[in-house]
Protein backbone atom coordinates (compact mmCIF):
# COMPACT_ATOMS: atom_id res chain seq x y z
CA UNK A 1 0.00 0.00 0.00
CA UNK A 2 1.13 3.23 -0.77
CA UNK A 3 2.19 6.05 1.98
CA UNK A 4 -0.67 8.34 0.04
CA UNK A 5 -3.07 5.32 0.57
CA UNK A 6 -2.11 4.98 4.58
CA UNK A 7 -2.48 8.44 4.95
CA UNK A 8 -6.01 9.01 3.43
CA UNK A 9 -7.95 7.99 6.99
CA UNK A 10 -5.85 10.69 8.55
CA UNK A 11 -7.26 13.10 6.12
CA UNK A 12 -10.39 11.71 5.99
CA UNK A 13 -10.55 12.19 10.09
CA UNK A 14 -9.26 16.34 9.22
CA UNK A 15 -12.70 16.24 7.48
CA UNK A 16 -14.91 14.99 9.41
CA UNK A 17 -13.95 17.31 12.29
CA UNK A 18 -13.54 20.05 9.92
CA UNK A 19 -17.33 19.31 9.16
CA UNK A 20 -18.16 18.62 13.01
CA UNK A 21 -16.85 21.58 13.59
CA UNK A 22 -18.83 23.74 10.69
CA UNK A 23 -21.76 21.94 12.03
CA UNK A 24 -20.95 23.62 15.87
CA UNK A 25 -20.88 26.55 13.95
CA UNK A 26 -24.03 26.71 12.81
CA UNK A 27 -25.65 25.56 16.25
CA UNK A 28 -24.19 28.83 17.56
CA UNK A 29 -25.11 31.07 14.72
CA UNK A 30 -28.83 29.67 15.33
CA UNK A 31 -28.00 30.32 18.99
CA UNK A 32 -27.37 33.81 18.44
CA UNK A 33 -30.17 34.53 16.51
CA UNK A 34 -32.33 32.97 19.49
CA UNK A 35 -31.19 35.25 21.84
CA UNK A 36 -31.06 38.11 19.65
CA UNK A 37 -34.89 37.49 18.17
CA UNK A 38 -35.64 36.97 21.84
CA UNK A 39 -33.63 40.50 22.59
CA UNK A 40 -35.94 42.89 20.56
CA UNK A 41 -39.25 41.09 21.38
CA UNK A 42 -38.26 42.07 25.02
CA UNK A 43 -37.18 45.76 23.67
CA UNK A 44 -40.63 45.43 21.63
CA UNK A 45 -42.88 44.34 24.36
CA UNK A 46 -41.38 47.05 27.29
CA UNK A 47 -41.44 50.08 24.47
CA UNK A 48 -45.70 49.04 23.63
CA UNK A 49 -45.67 48.65 27.39
CA UNK A 50 -44.46 51.92 28.27
CA UNK A 51 -46.68 53.19 25.05
CA UNK A 52 -50.09 52.45 26.90
CA UNK A 53 -49.24 54.68 29.93
CA UNK A 54 -49.32 57.62 27.47
CA UNK A 55 -51.97 56.90 25.52
CA UNK A 56 -53.90 55.96 29.05
CA UNK A 57 -55.82 58.11 30.89
CA UNK A 58 -53.89 59.11 34.16
CA UNK A 59 -53.61 56.19 36.30
CA UNK A 60 -53.50 56.21 39.93
CA UNK A 61 -50.54 56.27 42.40
CA UNK A 62 -50.65 52.85 42.85
CA UNK A 63 -51.08 51.99 39.19
CA UNK A 64 -48.56 53.97 38.24
CA UNK A 65 -46.15 52.25 40.66
CA UNK A 66 -46.91 48.58 39.43
CA UNK A 67 -46.54 50.04 36.10
CA UNK A 68 -42.89 51.47 37.09
CA UNK A 69 -42.06 48.46 38.64
CA UNK A 70 -43.06 46.38 35.99
CA UNK A 71 -40.99 47.92 33.73
CA UNK A 72 -37.74 47.84 36.11
CA UNK A 73 -38.21 44.04 35.96
CA UNK A 74 -38.67 44.36 31.83
CA UNK A 75 -35.66 46.05 31.94
CA UNK A 76 -34.01 43.89 34.14
CA UNK A 77 -35.14 40.97 31.65
CA UNK A 78 -33.70 43.14 29.12
CA UNK A 79 -30.43 43.43 30.59
CA UNK A 80 -29.99 39.88 31.14
CA UNK A 81 -30.75 38.68 27.81
CA UNK A 82 -28.40 41.39 26.43
CA UNK A 83 -25.96 39.25 28.64
CA UNK A 84 -27.19 36.30 26.76
CA UNK A 85 -26.67 37.66 23.40
CA UNK A 86 -23.18 38.19 24.69
CA UNK A 87 -22.92 35.14 25.79
CA UNK A 88 -23.96 33.56 22.50
CA UNK A 89 -21.81 35.84 20.59
CA UNK A 90 -18.75 34.85 22.19
CA UNK A 91 -19.49 31.54 21.97
CA UNK A 92 -19.98 31.78 18.35
CA UNK A 93 -16.48 33.58 17.78
CA UNK A 94 -15.22 30.30 19.63
CA UNK A 95 -16.98 27.91 17.19
CA UNK A 96 -16.26 30.31 14.32
CA UNK A 97 -12.15 30.10 15.76
CA UNK A 98 -12.73 25.88 16.35
CA UNK A 99 -13.69 25.94 12.73
CA UNK A 100 -11.56 27.99 11.13
CA UNK A 101 -8.57 25.90 12.52
CA UNK A 102 -10.31 22.68 11.28
CA UNK A 103 -10.14 23.94 8.17
CA UNK A 104 -6.65 24.85 7.91
CA UNK A 105 -5.77 21.49 9.48
CA UNK A 106 -7.89 19.85 6.77
CA UNK A 107 -6.34 21.53 4.05
CA UNK A 108 -2.61 21.32 5.24
CA UNK A 109 -3.35 17.41 5.37
CA UNK A 110 -5.23 17.20 1.87
CA UNK A 111 -1.90 19.00 0.38
CA UNK A 112 0.52 17.34 2.05
CA UNK A 113 -1.53 13.66 0.93
CA UNK A 114 -1.41 14.95 -2.75
CA UNK A 115 1.75 15.94 -2.48
CA UNK A 116 3.20 13.07 -1.81
CA UNK A 117 0.98 11.12 -4.44
CA UNK A 118 2.00 13.83 -7.02
CA UNK A 119 5.68 12.25 -6.17
CA UNK A 120 4.59 8.94 -5.93
CA UNK A 121 2.67 8.88 -9.82
CA UNK A 122 6.01 10.99 -10.71
CA UNK A 123 8.07 8.21 -9.37
CA UNK A 124 6.17 5.46 -11.22
CA UNK A 125 6.30 7.34 -14.41
CA UNK A 126 9.85 7.49 -14.14
CA UNK A 127 10.07 3.68 -13.38
CA UNK A 128 7.66 2.96 -15.99
CA UNK A 129 9.46 5.14 -18.41
CA UNK A 130 13.20 3.12 -16.82
CA UNK A 131 11.30 -0.20 -17.98
CA UNK A 132 10.42 0.95 -21.48
CA UNK A 133 13.83 2.67 -22.37
CA UNK A 134 15.48 -0.86 -20.83
CA UNK A 135 13.05 -3.06 -22.88
CA UNK A 136 13.61 -0.46 -26.04
CA UNK A 137 17.23 -1.19 -25.48
CA UNK A 138 16.88 -4.97 -25.17
CA UNK A 139 15.32 -5.05 -28.29
CA UNK A 140 17.69 -2.85 -30.11
CA UNK A 141 20.56 -5.15 -28.84
CA UNK A 142 18.86 -8.33 -30.53
CA UNK A 143 18.26 -6.82 -33.70
CA UNK A 144 22.06 -5.80 -33.75
CA UNK A 145 23.10 -8.65 -32.51
CA UNK A 146 21.37 -10.71 -35.15
CA UNK A 147 23.30 -11.85 -38.14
Amino acid sequence: MTRSKRMEPIRQAAADREREAATQMEIARRALDDQERQLAQLRHYRNEYAGQVSRGAAPDPARLQNFHAFLGRLSDAIAQQERAVSDALAALERATDAWRERRIEAASIGKAVDKIATGERRQADQRAQRESDERALQLLIRTRSQP
